[in-house]
């Protein structure tokens, strides 16, 4: 079977301008009225000011204030008291628009979502691409796993949503960029142990430093967990490091590794209402039975070569591969005729490559700054699944050759005169899928065929500098996201093959925006969206971890987003991010209803006390997250939820050491949830109150 969508680039209808205009008027009015009360902030290099943000996320380095997009920067370091997973969920909480869910298994990952999109992944990360030191952690089918994220080292996080996300081709919700930290100047060894409730622990070492022109910086980790469910618990083991090679000030290439064991994860599956209200502790018995959980063993390795051509023209080149292996056990059987089993044994080996080239021309009338380049990625993995014979690995019921390839090419430019500047960039894209059915017999026949998708993407964005210190902006787009493997593993009926009936997913962005900087100690950030999509790709059911997916009619989401920044006091940083998002089907049988996994509103404060001379700081934050349906029907629903963190701890010359306690009200709530669970279970739930202490003693 080859089935071949062709490429289009079909730019906003008249009544999707329409929707612009009403949506950027109101924003445009009250910005312009606050701007025209507004001082101009101080220059004068205060130490008590917020930092200049420079972010890179869309290809070149450029002041946040200026990009006609919606970026947030979190500051990662030092990451002392922030363990896998659930972390990075608190990190990424600070991002509006940004809902990361943990699902207190270390067998599915963290499930994010931007702006509604990556709401439907049953495991790993769906709709967004995500990058660590410019090395990706997305494969070209647009699946995307976080646990070879390693917190220790990371210095910032980058997120970049809205219409200018397009540009990253197959991920219509945005791009998470990490980055870890340069490597120290004098020589650093740092080792340290975290201990926290139900027999959590973390010991690590880092390194880092330099000699001539070379510096390096490493970490090696051993994590292991009893988990706050009964039946999940876990261990990972986690090896970082990279060494840079500066042969003259102009140039440097970055050697990167990156391996992660996960030796064990025991998966406790999802909860009804009524197991949840009982014991939100307990796991359902088949996953004992058939001893759900997974394991995987990840290996990246990469080059990044930047090179600056004189005063005008930068050169970026990336190569990488990288392979996983995994074998999952799921809670049940798979014995049944025509299945393709309940044990998951998946290999996949992937390798890619990009280069762009910038130019930013100064001397001119006209400032002109351009970027172009590609990218290419393939992956090959080797799928077979087996039947579950009650926790041991059966007779082999799947066995498939699955191949797939992306390649992009772009180019985006920015032109400017005096307080105005427009943005623009134009993508076209090749996503391709190729399966190989090695299982054929006269009780099962062959299902290989082949998947071709084409698209041409493209955003606009005009903005005004209204004062040196603050920006108004609009921007357009159009996006388009490709089924994953994973979704087209599994047919709807429950026949063998893959499901190629669903189609790529399509979606037309417009964002209205204001940035200021109203002081040097305070920074303000306010986005209105709105995103029409067709063909949205949707869970149609989840059983025990195994899911089939299909494509929606029509959806719609609008949305507001706040985020505040500031230092109220003297030693106080204060962060505050507020969203609303309204994502609702807008065509078919469930016209009006709203999309399932995706809270109305977030609301995520944090207040953040440091003592310069003697290192000791405290911290307080808070998550709000509105109620969320499971199922699209929308007759089941997880409640709303708050969750207050505290934390102590003091930094000295020698060493740290930190207490931190998560969910200190101890109210118990749902962590994260299943859509469109077929057996009912929708709920995971969220840990009651926990402790962690740490420690480190460093020498430089």
């Amino acid at each position: 079977m080859n089935r071949v969508f062709p490429c289009r680039c079909i730019w906003p209808s008249g009544r999707f301008w329409a929707r612009a205009v009403g949506l950027s008027l109101p924003l445009l009015v009250l910005a312009a009225t606050a701007i025209a009360q507004m001082p101009d902030a101080s220059t004068d290099g205060d130490a008590g000011a917020l930092p200049l943000i420079v972010v890179s996320a869309t290809r070149n380095e450029e002041p946040e204030l200026d990009v006609p997009a919606s970026v947030s920067v979190i500051d990662a370091g030092p990451a002392q008291t922030a363990l896998p997973g659930s972390g990075l969920a608190r990190w990424l909480s600070q991002v509006p628009g940004l809902v990361a869910q943990d699902r207190l298994s270390y067998a599915q990952d963290l499930q994010i979502s931007l702006r509604g999109f990556g709401a439907r992944a049953s495991f790993g990360v769906r709709g967004i691409q995500i990058l660590l030191d410019g090395l990706p952690l997305t494969l070209p089918d647009g699946q995307s796993q976080t646990d070879p994220i390693n917190l220790l080292l990371l210095d910032r996080i980058e997120v970049l949503r809205g219409p200018t996300a397009v540009m990253y081709g197959n991920a219509a919700g945005g791009v998470i960029q990490l980055f870890s930290a340069n490597a120290p100047s004098r020589t650093l060894l740092d080792a340290g142990i975290r201990l926290g409730s139900d027999a959590t622990r973390e010991e690590y070492i880092r390194t880092g430093g330099q000699s001539g022109p070379l510096d390096y910086l490493a970490s090696i980790s051993n994590f292991s967990t009893s988990g706050f469910r009964d039946h999940s618990s876990a261990r990972r083991d986690h090896f970082y490091g990279k060494v840079r090679y500066r042969p003259d000030e102009s140039s440097s290439l970055t050697f990167i590794l990156n391996a992660e064991d996960q030796p064990f994860a025991e998966d406790p599956s999802s909860l009804n209402a009524g197991q949840l209200a009982e014991d939100p502790r307990q796991a359902v018995a088949r996953v004992f039975q058939y001893d759900a959980g997974e394991t995987h063993r990840h290996r990246q390795g990469g080059l990044v070569y930047e090179r600056e051509l004189g005063d005008q023209d930068h050169l970026q080149a990336t190569l990488w591969s990288a392979s996983r292996r995994v074998i999952q056990f799921l809670p049940f059987s798979g014995d049944e005729p025509l299945s393709s089993g309940a044990v998951v044994d998946l290999d996949s080996a992937s390798a890619g490559a990009s280069l762009h080239w910038s130019r930013t021309t100064r001397d001119s009338a006209l400032p002109r700054q351009w970027t172009a380049g590609f990218d290419f990625q393939r992956l090959h993995e080797t799928r077979k699944g087996f039947v579950n014979a009650d926790g041991i690995k059966g007779a082999l019921a799947r066995d498939e050759q699955d191949s797939s390839s992306k390649l992009g090419v772009f180019a985006q430019w920015r032109l400017g005169i005096e307080r105005w500047h427009l943005d623009a960039g134009i993508r076209h894209s090749r996503v391709a899928f190729d399966v190989d059915d090695r299982f054929v017999n006269a009780a099962n026949p062959d299902d290989s065929g082949q998947l071709n998708y084409s698209r041409t993407t493209a955003f606009a964005g005009p903005s005004w500098r209204a004062s040196s210190t603050s920006n108004l902006y609009l921007s357009f787009g159009k996006g388009f996201e490709t089924p994953s493997f994973a979704e087209l593993a599994y047919r709807p009926d429950g026949q063998n093959g893959l499901n190629f009936e669903l189609k790529p997913s399509t979606s037309r962005h417009v964002e209205a925006g204001y940035k200021a900087n109203p002081s040097n100690t305070a920074r303000i950030r306010l986005a209105a969206f709105s995103i029409e999509s067709d063909n949205e790709i949707l869970t149609a059911s989840n059983v025990d971890g195994r899911s089939t997916f299909r494509n929606a009619g029509g959806t719609t989401r609008k949305g507001l987003e706040l985020g505040l920044d500031g230092k109220p006091g003297e030693n106080l940083e204060a962060t505050l991010a507020w969203s609303l998002l309204i994502a609702r089907f807008s065509s078919g049988p469930l016209s009006g209803s709203r999309l399932p996994g995706i809270p109305r509103s977030t609301l995520f404060g944090s207040l953040h006390w440091e003592n310069p001379d003697s290192g000791l700081h405290a911290s307080v934050d808070a998550l709000w997250r509105g109620r969320m349906f499971a199922d699209d029907a929308n007759l089941h629903e997880a409640g709303g939820s708050l969750r207050l963190g505290l934390e102590l701890g003091k930094r000295q010359r020698w060493g740290n050491w930190f207490l931190r306690l998560d969910n200190a009200l101890d109210r118990s709530s749902v962590g994260a949830v299943v859509v469109n669970s077929g057996n009912g279970r929708y709920f995971q739930p969220a840990t009651d109150r926990t402790i962690l202490i740490g420690f480190n003693l460093q020498r430089d």
